[in-house]
């Protein structure tokens, strides 16, 4: 499913990887275009898939997401048993995630309760404050399944 792109997030983007010391080559607009673009999050091989097989190989795809992410320009969503995906990371939208244990299908959750808790850590001087949070579960699909 596909989003409108925002100038702004666009701008921002570029800033931060310019901050990061990283050139804006034509792999990174690429998948820098794919993630911003696309709701995620999404494996390494889907990025490259959805990319087309001539937009840059797959080594390119994993060294670039590496590199936005120690930029802070992806989020990495863990699946379990070593298993992740990315996606761009907006921090005017931050959600969290529901991860199927058996299709591992990803759903979004909006609502961010840990942001409150954020704030009484601000209150007490700390700062750079990041989390990352991650439910597991199985979906109503496979529920279904198995009742079978």
């Amino acid at each position: 499913m596909k989003t409108a792109v925002s100038k702004k997030i666009i701008q921002k983007a570029e800033k931060l990887i310019k901050e990061n010391n990283l050139s804006l080559t034509e792999p990174r607009k690429n998948i820098l275009g794919f993630l911003l673009k696309n709701h995620g999050p999404f494996s390494v091989e889907e990025i490259h898939k959805g990319l087309g097989n001539n937009a840059c190989d797959l080594a390119t795809v994993y060294r670039c997401v590496v590199q936005f992410e120690n930029a802070n320009l992806v989020e990495k969503c863990y699946l379990g048993e070593e298993m992740f995906k990315y996606e761009f990371k907006d921090t005017e939208h931050h959600h969290h995630h529901i991860i199927c244990r058996n299709c591992r299908n990803v759903d979004k959750m909006k609502y961010c309760f840990v942001s409150e808790i954020e704030q009484m850590i601000r209150d007490k001087g700390y700062s750079d404050i990041t989390h990352s949070l991650e439910f597991f579960g199985t979906c109503a699909k496979c529920s279904a399944k198995a009742v079978r």
